[in-house]
This record gives structure tokens, C-alpha cells and sequence, in this order.
């Protein structure tokens, strides 16, 4: 008897079940995405898969062809004559791919949160700069209140200093952060 060769579930799903061929790393995705609801994040999932297809390609069980966006994987004649079934079981290959998976998931969902708060302080610091504008533009129309007044722009001058160091050290921050994930 043939040992059979164990193959990722996601792609074993992919090109055995529902016999996928002539696909971009987009449509496996997409197709991964609906098999396991446990998925959430699509750019994670597009790296999961990507990286079963380069391996695939390889070993010989996949050629491609175009280029970029267009590119498209076609399984190879060695690889419909493997006996290949999926990993039973999550075996340390599956479980450390879903445990970078999860952990990615995590970070993109607080990287969310940061790129949401940098938007807030934006449209904050846009409204406290058009106050500060404005303020500036009643002191020298109205010279005799700006005693009045003049405490009124400071506060909003402070505000608009304040948000925009939080501006800062979040792009700061969120910029460095994208550099170490390119570095992967």
C-alpha cells in the first residue's frame, strides 16, 4: 500500500474537494475564507494561502502563470497522480500557521484601533485648528474683547498641540510597526 501524503487542510479543501485549478492566490483566499469561519481577516488568510502556494509550487504541484494581480496557479499532473489526503488533527504545521494566524489577527485588530484613534485626533485637530483660526480672526476684528477672549485661544492652541503629539507618536508608532511586519 501507498503512503499517502499529507497535505494542508486549507489546501487540501482547495485543490481536492472542490477541485480548484487555474486560480489566483485572491480566489483561494476567498474560498478558504467560506470553508473556515475561524478566519477573520482577509489579508491573513491571503498570506496563509500564499504561502501553502509557493510551496506547492516548489514541490512541482503547482505551476503558474501571468503576472502580479493576474497570475494564476494550475495543480500539475504530479500532483493529481499523488495519494494525497488532509492533515488529520491540527499537527504542529496547521497549529503553528493558525497560531501566527490568530496572533496576526490580534495585531491587525489593535492596529485597527490605533488607525481609528489617529483618524479621531485628525478630525479633532482639524475642528480645534479651524477654532484657533477663527478665534484669531474675532481678537482682530474686535480689538476691545480680546482681553476677553484671548484665554479662549490659548485653550485651543493647547488643544491643538496636544492632539497633534498624540498624531505624532501614534503615526510614529504605527510606522514602525509596519516597517517590522515588512521586515517578516
Amino acid at each position: 500500500m501507498v503512503a499517502k501524503i499529507k497535505i494542508n487542510r486549507f489546501m487540501y479543501n482547495l485543490l481536492i474537494e472542490k477541485k480548484l485549478d487555474g486560480f489566483s492566490v485572491t480566489e483561494a483566499r476567498d474560498a478558504i475564507l467560506s470553508y473556515d469561519s475561524s478566519l477573520e481577516d482577509t489579508n491573513q488568510a491571503r498570506k496563509v494561502i500564499y504561502r501553502q502556494i509557493l510551496s506547492f509550487l516548489g514541490k512541482g504541484w503547482l505551476r503558474d502563470t501571468g503576472e502580479g494581480h493576474n497570475k494564476h496557479y494550475w495543480v500539475t499532473d504530479t500532483f493529481k497522480q499523488l495519494p494525497v489526503e488532509p492533515r488529520s488533527g491540527i499537527k504542529s504545521a496547521d497549529l503553528n500557521e493558525e497560531k501566527e494566524f490568530k496572533s496576526a489577527t490580534k495585531a491587525t485588530m489593535g492596529f485597527d484601533q490605533l488607525f481609528k484613534e489617529k483618524s479621531q485626533y485628525e478630525g479633532e485637530l482639524s475642528i480645534t485648528l479651524g477654532e484657533v483660526e477663527e478665534l484669531r480672526s474675532l481678537i482682530e476684528r474686535f480689538p476691545k474683547k480680546a482681553r476677553e477672549w484671548t484665554p479662549f485661544f490659548i485653550e485651543a492652541k493647547e488643544r491643538s498641540a496636544t492632539l497633534l503629539g498624540r498624531i505624532n507618536a501614534l503615526e510614529k508608532v504605527l510606522k514602525h510597526d509596519a516597517k517590522a511586519v515588512s521586515k517578516c
